[in-house]
């Protein structure tokens, strides 16, 4: 309980990940296709990869909503260093398609409001100045923090997540974000950190998105594919900015009912 309460006070992310690479390695058994595995999760001795904020006095300036995305795994080669991920985004703002779509997606909800839908920029990869600033205004959590591989395997990828709850839930606190998009990793969310059922006995939301306190605030989730998905960047950039203004035209109706009365 000692490393437990440590956790759940720390005060910052670079102790949050101090904390957490040191931690002892814990046994984890998950299952695929029926077939039974076992690991050891390591972190110190797996090439930990902390995340978080890409620009913490860009995040404070409260005049950009602070999305955050939520994905799997970082992948690292065998001959690689550990590093920093949200350093490498401030110092590389990668041009890769899963980043450069992600760069898409966040010029889409800093610029999309519950009465119109910022249009489509198929250049944004050209343009390294905005592609930058950009990736400076996200944060970013991967639920396996050690350990990537260049196919994840999603069971895997859960029980790293059930074994680091705890520090994935305080991670999610320190960095406080308005917007969480899910990259296929709601679900892994909700039953292996939170083990919750937050949409009470629902297989999932017609416009895929919640407001739901999970952590003791109310946050906006957006429950969509992982940016590595093959459908067209076209279909990706409107599909995630309509799902958002879905969600902004709800709060707004909510808002403007009369006081005592629910939507």
């Amino acid at each position: 309980m000692e490393y437990i309460d440590s956790i759940r006070n720390v005060s910052d992310l670079v102790s949050l990940f101090e904390l957490w690479e040191g931690k002892a390695p814990i046994s984890e058994r998950y299952t695929v296709k029926d077939e039974e595995h076992d690991i050891v999760i390591n972190h110190a001795a797996n090439k930990f990869i902390p995340d978080g904020i890409v620009n913490t006095d860009l995040w404070q300036d409260y005049e950009h909503k602070k999305i955050l995305y939520i994905l799997k795994e970082a992948y690292i080669r065998e001959n690689e260093r550990a590093f920093d991920l949200a350093e490498w985004i401030r110092e590389k703002h990668p041009d890769t398609r899963i980043w450069n779509r992600i760069a898409r997606w966040t010029y889409g909800i800093q610029n999309t409001s519950a009465n119109s839908i910022a249009r489509y920029i198929r250049d944004i990869d050209e343009d390294s100045d905005l592609r930058k600033s950009l990736f400076e205004q996200i944060a970013v959590i991967n639920l396996k923090k050690s350990g990537g591989k260049p196919q994840s395997v999603i069971e895997e990828v859960a029980a790293y997540a059930l074994s680091d709850r705890e520090e994935i839930i305080r991670e999610l606190q320190l960095i406080d974000p308005d917007i969480v998009i899910c990259g296929s990793t709601f679900w892994i969310l909700h039953r292996f950190v939170f083990g919750k059922d937050p949409l009470n006995g629902k297989s999932t939301c017609d416009n895929w998105y919640y407001y739901m306190n999970l952590d003791g605030k109310e946050r906006l989730y957006i429950d969509y594919y992982h940016p590595a998905n093959h459908w067209p960047d076209l279909v990706n950039y409107y599909a995630i900015t309509s799902i958002y203004q879905q969600a902004l035209i709800e709060k707004t109706s909510k808002n403007m009912l009369p006081k005592g009365l629910t939507y």
